[in-house]
């Protein structure tokens, strides 16, 4: 019999984390003591927003939306059904760009709305136009455990969580353990604080997708991205039922999130048939429409693998597929595209790296690479480059990046942080330093 006793924070934590390593067992334990999830901002843009939850039980729920003055602007239902695993999205439309806003959840039948604190809250975007500034944080590689590192993202001002993959670590491609380890780690409590009232975005790496080192020929593959649709609120998630790539726009910088697991090695690579591909034929379209239409100052393209080769035997990273990379990079300098900027995670130590690519793309192409969130790190994979400026395994690090548009030309300055305060690196930019020259 599903429980009807009120949701509560402590509750839902301390069930989360007291769940077995045994899948049978935790699923049993969840059923006698069942508890709620979330909520957590998804993907906000100008005049919309999306928000996730998984309640206690099923039914239909509202989310009341009100601006600063009080003034309810946005209500939404849902139904959670056992279908979806309880979880919902709510898509809200109507709202101001750049504009706090406080929601509230109901359930129906009940008078009181859910008791879920002060702290349920959203900004929209600032117009694509509009002279500001944004801060992004960005991570990979993290666990289901409690860090002090999520509360610091949120105090370093971050106004968006992009989170690259292995996020979490899950190794499995059963339905009922991908949904379990999705809650598992949307309850942890730092994080569940900061998601509540920061939006997030994400793709997968090889953990979330299914198996170490995996490619798109990976068998059950079909309920990975059922579960990550379940239990992420991103924009859009690949075309017609395949793959998870989406992009977002922010002010003065696009960020664009590729899927480097669903299509890898399922097909000729687009751009030298002979080869395999990483990207597959739709999404590199997609990807070459998505930069040529991009308009914003900075276009950040990401994924959870490097973009070079890791040097340890393992075919996952763009090493493997430089023909794509080389390819994007011909594309970039031929369409003359600036301000492109890559960042990549994975291999559980941070490096920055300047590519020569002066000759391809007009300008060098920067990579930021941050990993990894929990306490793992792998120094043998801080290899030598002959673009490598800054590297070290370092753990419970993540990336803030800031692009400031109020100034000429507009900055940006991605910042390794380390949760517990070691000393990393910094990359300043203008968008002068990433326009093509002559």
């Amino acid at each position: 019999m599903i429980s009807r006793r009120k949701f509560n924070l402590s509750a839902s934590v301390t069930a989360a984390a007291s769940i077995l390593s045994d899948p049978t067992a935790a699923f049993a334990k969840e059923a006698a003591e069942e508890v709620a999830t979330g909520p957590m901002v998804g993907h906000v843009s100008t005049t919309t927003a999306s928000v996730w939850y998984r309640p206690v039980k099923e039914g239909t729920y509202t989310i009341e939306v009100r601006d600063g003055a009080g003034k309810t602007v946005a209500t939404a239902s849902e139904r959670s059904t056992a279908e979806n695993d309880r979880t919902l999205t709510w898509r809200l439309e109507g709202l101001n760009p750049d504009e706090l806003y406080r929601y509230r959840i109901m359930e129906q039948g009940v008078k009181n709305p859910i008791d879920l604190g002060n702290s349920c809250q959203f900004t929209t975007a600032p117009r694509d136009d509009a002279k500001t500034k944004v801060a992004l944080a960005f991570g990979s590689c993290a666990r289901n455990q409690s860090l002090a590192l999520w509360t610091q993202m949120g105090d370093h001002g971050a106004q968006g969580l992009v989170m690259l993959g292995d996020t979490p670590y899950i190794d499995s491609t059963n339905l009922s353990v991908q949904r379990q380890k999705h809650r598992e780690f949307l309850a942890v409590p730092e994080l569940a604080a900061l998601v509540r009232k920061t939006p997030v975005w994400g793709t997968w790496d090889d953990h979330d997708f299914g198996r170490n080192d995996s490619d798109g020929r990976l068998k059950g593959k079909k309920n990975s991205r059922r579960a990550f649709l379940e239990y992420r609120a991103n924009e859009s998630y690949g075309h017609d039922g395949e793959g998870i790539y989406t992009s977002f726009r922010r002010g003065p910088v696009e960020v664009i999130l590729l899927d480097t697991r669903w299509f890898s090695r399922t097909e000729p690579s687009p751009v030298e048939p002979d080869q395999p591909t990483l990207l597959g034929k739709r999404q590199w379209e997609w990807l070459q429409e998505t930069l040529k239409k991009s308009t914003a100052p900075f276009k950040i393209v990401a994924c959870g693998m490097i973009w070079d080769d890791k040097k340890n035997g393992e075919s996952d990273d763009w090493g493997t597929y430089a023909h794509e990379r080389k390819a994007l990079f011909d594309f970039i300098g031929k369409e003359k595209i600036s301000g492109v900027l890559l960042i990549g995670g994975d291999i559980h130590c941070s490096r920055l790296l300047r590519y020569q690519t002066e000759a391809q793309t007009g300008y060098p192409i920067y990579q930021c690479i941050v990993s990894p969130i929990h306490n793992s790190t792998i120094a043998s994979l801080n290899v030598a480059h002959p673009d490598l400026i800054r590297g070290e395994a370092i753990p419970h690090v993540w990336l803030r990046l800031e692009v400031d548009s109020t100034v000429n030309p507009p900055t940006l300055v991605a910042r390794w942080i380390q949760m517990k305060g070691v000393k990393m690196w910094d990359l300043s930019l203008t968008e002068s330093d990433l326009k093509p020259k002559g």
